[in-house]
């Protein structure tokens, strides 16, 4: 398999942490799409990243879709997500949080540092770095007190709940820290600092 796109991509480093968790190999194909627009486009006419090259040639796009496919193919107890009806709910919208959370979060990079200085809206980024933060917080709120004891977020198991919410506090911490950090934040601080020292994620920091 090969994996498109960089670490600095937060959706990037989402598939490649479950990649490592579900023991797949990859290759990457390391190309950004400030200055790899044309590599990435070989594979995906969206021109977005993380594209995720199959085996047998077929190309993936979309974190939450590759994930989901990865999910199908893998073995039932090596699934990273809650088997259980009553935890589908909560699940979904964990995921929305932290996913929504870094989207505006990547919003806010592109709008204080893409942009030319003179065509940067200060309202905007404002804007964004707030949804951010309350999405992040949002998810806080509704974590499980298991994560402060080593646990996780749902049914005592890695999920891509997990791994998001690691790389959001990661994300988010590094670009907000007096905003988010570990004071305001407990509960996904405890499980950034469990899981974040593990293989599959100290190998996919940017």
């Amino acid at each position: 398999m090969k994996l498109v796109g960089v670490y600095l991509s937060p959706f990037v480093r989402r598939v490649a942490v479950a990649l490592n968790c579900y023991g797949i190999a990859f290759e990457r194909v390391e190309a950004s799409v400030v200055d790899g627009r044309a590599t990435i486009a070989q594979y995906n006419g969206l021109v977005r990243v993380p594209s995720l090259i199959l085996d047998d040639g077929t190309v993936l796009i979309d974190s939450h879709q590759i994930l989901a496919d990865l999910d199908r193919q893998a073995a039932q107890n090596k699934r990273l997500c809650p088997a259980l009806p009553e935890s589908q709910r909560p699940y979904g919208q964990m995921l929305a949080l932290l996913t929504g959370a870094l989207e505006k979060m990547v919003a806010t990079f592109y709008e204080t540092r893409r942009r030319p200085a003179d065509k940067i809206w200060p309202d905007w980024a404002a804007q964004c770095a707030d949804q951010a933060v309350g999405g992040i917080f949002a998810a806080e709120a509704g974590a499980s007190n298991d994560v402060l004891k080593g646990g996780f977020l749902f049914e005592q198991h890695l999920t891509h709940a997990d791994i998001v919410a690691v790389i959001a506090f990661e994300t988010l911490s590094g670009a907000l820290p007096d905003r988010v950090n570990a004071t305001a934040l407990p509960k996904l601080a405890a499980l950034a600092s469990s899981l974040g020292p593990t293989a599959a994620f100290s190998t996919t920091r940017p």
